[in-house]
């Protein structure tokens, strides 16, 4: 009688572990497209909040600055980065020198909700996007013009200093990715604070280079 050999442990578990690490291929190839996708949204939004703040900063006489906000707490029990505007509480009758208030030129206002007096929606960035570039941009009271001063607080002492703020504009703001997307760059005309998007990989970017681009 002819006896039918089994599988060995040993088979087994290779037979295991190759299907993992096929199965994890495949999920990496699945995931990838997806990270892009929210990166991609995630870099349209914070373009939209940039136009918003511009223009609330216009219409409002406030400074309206934008923050990135790290390990906030989600409804589902996790906590992530998020993005959003900030219009600050100035009121009708304010100077340089009093706006911010003290307290708010170094926290956002998640931190004390009373610097603020409107709030844009929050924006969530992806775990694989880098989007520190665009925390701290800040419009100026009715002009809108864009000031990035390496804090949160909007020039405040320096509002009519014209060469202050021609050195604080905010540039090209980069952001990168961990996926192996292109970076993009959100570009701030300097006076106008209008904006626009340039993808890094984009025939526009091809076209005309930028330095933010390459290096």
């Amino acid at each position: 009688m002819k006896h039918t050999r089994g599988i060995t442990l040993l088979e087994m578990m290779v037979t295991v572990a190759i299907a993992a690490i096929l199965l994890s291929a495949a999920l990496v190839g699945i995931q990838t497209p997806v990270d892009r996708q929210r990166e991609n949204e995630a870099t349209r939004e914070l373009w939209a909040s940039t136009l918003r703040a511009r223009q609330r900063a216009l219409s409002t006489n406030q400074p309206v600055r934008i923050v990135v906000d790290e390990n906030v707490p989600r409804g589902d029990g996790t906590s992530r980065t998020v993005a959003r505007w900030e219009q600050l509480r100035c009121g009708n009758d304010w100077d340089n020198a009093s706006c911010p208030a003290n307290g708010c030129e170094n926290t956002t206002c998640r931190a004390n909700p009373n610097c603020c007096s409107e709030l844009g929606p929050d924006i969530v960035i992806p775990v694989s996007m880098n989007a520190a570039a665009i925390h701290g941009l800040c419009y100026m009271p009715g002009s809108g013009r864009p000031v990035r001063p390496g804090d949160l607080s909007c020039m405040r002492d320096f509002m009519d200093d014209l060469p202050a703020l021609d050195a604080a504009a905010p540039g090209n703001l980069r952001f990168d990715f961990t996926s192996g997307r292109a970076r993009s760059l959100i570009m701030v005309e300097p006076r106008t604070g209008l904006a626009s998007v340039l993808d890094c990989n984009s025939q526009a970017a091809i076209d005309r280079p930028v330095a933010e681009c390459a290096n």
